[in-house]
This record gives C-alpha cells, sequence and structure tokens, in this order.
C-alpha cells in the first residue's frame, strides 16, 4: 500500500508475455487520505488479458459468481465489444479497454451519476498526466462521454463530425443503454451534437463510459483512446476521436503509455468513489459543472424515437445528475435521460 496522499503503488508479476486466454494479475492499493482527509482505504485487482471477447462479459461473469468488488478486467486487444442497438466493434492495440466490478451500498436513485463519477476521474487522470495542457482542453460530457477541446488538437482531423448522446435509465437495471458494453477505440456513428453546416464540433471523444447493473453489483466500463492506430479503423459516419497522445509533447511506448493512463485513473478514481459512496454526486457537483462541455450550449432534448423532451440552454446538471435546460422563457426542465443535439 501507498503512504502520503495520491500516491499508488502499481505491482505486477515478473511475467514478461501473456498468453490466448490468461490473465496476468496485478494490486493497485491506497491506504492514503482519500478526498475531505478521511482515509480511502480502496484496492483494486487488476486482471490483463491479452485478448478477450469484451472486458464487460469477463466482469459480469465474476458478479455473477459473487467476486468483491475491486476487480479491475484489461485487455489489450478486445474482439467482440458491442455498442448500442447490439453493433459489433474491434478495439485494436493502443487504447485502455477496462471494466470495473463495484459493489456500491447506495440508493438506487444514485446509480446512474456514478458515470459522471467515473468521468470526472478520466479528466483528473489525464490532466494529473498531461498537466495544464489538459486543465481547460479536457471536458466531461453528460453523461458518459469524456471529451477534447477542438483548439487542442491542432486541427489533426479537420473532418466535420456527428455526435449524439443517449442518457442513462432511472430503472436501476440497465443504466448506460448505448453502451451495453465499453465505448470502442474510436468513437462510433451517433455519439453527442451534431454539427451544422459543415461546421467541426468543439469537441471531439476521448472516453466513453457504460454502466451495467448486473449481479447485484454493477459493471464499469471504460474505453480511452489513447495512442492513434497505424491505421485509423473505419467506424462509419462522420466521427473523429481524440487521442491522449494529441496533449503530449512526446509519448512513450504503447505499453508504458495505456498503462500509465489506467493507473492514473484508478489513482484518481479511488476518493472520488469514496466521497459519492458515503454521500451522493452533491458534493461533486460544482467540479462536474465547471468542466461540463455543453454548459451554455443550446440544445434539444429528443427520446429514441425522436420526440421532444425539451429545448433550450444547458445550465447545467443539478445534484441528481440531470441535464439542467432553460427554455427561453426562462422555464427551466431537469432530464436524465435523452439525446442531446446542437441547436
Amino acid at each position: 500500500m501507498s503512504k502520503g496522499r495520491s500516491v499508488p503503488s502499481f505491482c505486477v508479476d515478473g511475467s514478461s508475455s501473456l498468453r490466448k486466454g490468461d490473465a496476468r494479475v496485478s494490486e493497485f492499493g491506497f491506504g492514503n487520505e482519500g478526498e475531505g482527509g478521511s482515509p480511502s482505504g480502496f484496492s483494486f485487482r487488476i486482471a490483463l488479458h491479452e485478448e478477450v471477447a469484451s472486458t464487460n462479459d469477463e466482469v459480469k461473469r465474476a458478479l455473477e459468481a459473487g467476486e468483491p468488488e475491486g476487480l479491475v478486467v484489461r485487455a489489450l486487444l478486445q474482439v467482440s465489444g458491442y455498442g448500442r442497438q447490439g453493433r459489433s466493434w474491434t478495439s485494436p492495440e493502443g487504447g485502455l479497454y477496462c471494466s470495473l466490478l463495484l459493489r456500491p451500498q447506495v440508493a438506487p436513485r444514485e446509480l446512474p451519476t456514478l458515470s459522471l463519477v467515473v468521468g470526472m476521474a478520466v479528466r483528473r487522470a489525464l490532466v494529473a498526466l498531461a498537466g495544464a495542457r489538459a486543465e481547460e482542453a479536457v471536458r466531461i460530457k453528460w453523461p458518459n462521454d469524456v471529451v477534447l477541446a477542438q483548439k487542442a488538437r491542432y486541427a489533426r482531423f479537420p473532418e466535420a463530425t456527428e455526435i449524439r448522446d443517449l442518457g442513462f435509465s432511472e430503472s436501476g437495471k440497465e443504466l448506460g443503454q448505448k453502451n451495453r458494453a465499453q465505448r470502442l477505440f474510436c468513437a462510433n456513428e451517433g455519439d453527442a451534437c451534431s454539427a451544422r453546416d459543415g461546421r467541426a464540433p468543439d469537441f471531439a471523444k476521448l472516453c466513453g463510459i457504460s454502466l451495467e447493473a448486473h449481479g447485484g453489483g454493477v459493471c464499469v466500463g471504460v474505453g480511452v483512446n489513447v495512442l492513434p492506430p497505424d491505421k485509423r479503423p473505419d467506424v462509419g459516419g462522420k466521427n473523429r476521436p481524440a487521442y491522449v497522445a494529441d496533449l503530449a509533447d512526446s509519448v512513450a511506448a504503447p505499453a508504458v503509455a495505456v498503462e500509465a493512463v489506467l493507473e492514473a485513473l484508478l489513482a484518481a478514481f479511488a476518493p472520488l468513489y469514496g466521497v459519492w459512496r458515503r454521500n451522493g454526486f452533491a458534493p461533486l457537483v460544482d467540479e462536474f459543472n465547471a468542466y461540463s462541455s455543453l454548459n451554455g450550449q443550446n440544445v434539444r432534448m429528443v427520446d429514441r424515437a425522436d420526440n421532444l423532451l425539451a429545448e433550450g440552454a444547458v445550465v447545467g446538471v443539478d445534484a441528481q445528475g440531470r441535464l439542467v435546460l432553460r427554455s427561453e422563457s426562462g422555464i427551466e426542465t431537469a432530464i436524465s435521460s435523452g439525446e442531446a443535439h446542437l441547436v
């Protein structure tokens, strides 16, 4: 265990290679002070696979088997990730693909806000790695994406994109319907805010997050675009991913870079998770709103059948994790689920 605030310990066994089907297990622990000075006392057990169908599937099986919380399943390759509407995807090397097994004892109404907390952790992790360059450029997009400001990407991928978001379900049975498994190495069609008149959007996607309630716990899938592949995969639509490498002057070897992102993510998530478990999302809402990508944007919120739910300027996210819109007449509406289109 590490000592002192926010200093992780990370150990792996001496194995230098993996065989398909094998997992290498490591420990990542915190015996330090958590958020607000209270002990976090949270540790992770990381199972690293060379290749799996889906890390979410591995975690769901572990949930069914009664595995205690703290398991993190990571894969170098994910060959059968499944996204919104059952689309099948391949995740090549160079991205961080992992799923967390959690068993939070919280009120059901708080569960959907966990994706917001994970988004905050991803943002904190990238700021810790990239410093001032990431401080303003990396933003959290309600309800389950992390994005990079266009100006931070040096017009590297200038094509226009179309982005759309589906919110979370309040049923407690399936959270983040668009992401039944973790997100992919590149953004797929239909993810967050549509461009108009050929204009590129202000943000490109760094990370996607999924939540599934399963087996008496929660499976959290995280996909982070760390390094661009040699050949960018054709994901359809007009999409532009962003990469953690866009924030760096130089990049380490792929294995080192991806592992550094995972370490930073877990170090950032542990104290946030402790606060959320004890006190819910309310103590974290101000930080989320300070780095939200949608605040001040005019959006139309529609349901899956494209029926209008609300339209207006995004005020922010409330203490229940709902996106709050203000209409031209000044009426505020809190939305817990829907697709956001920039207008």
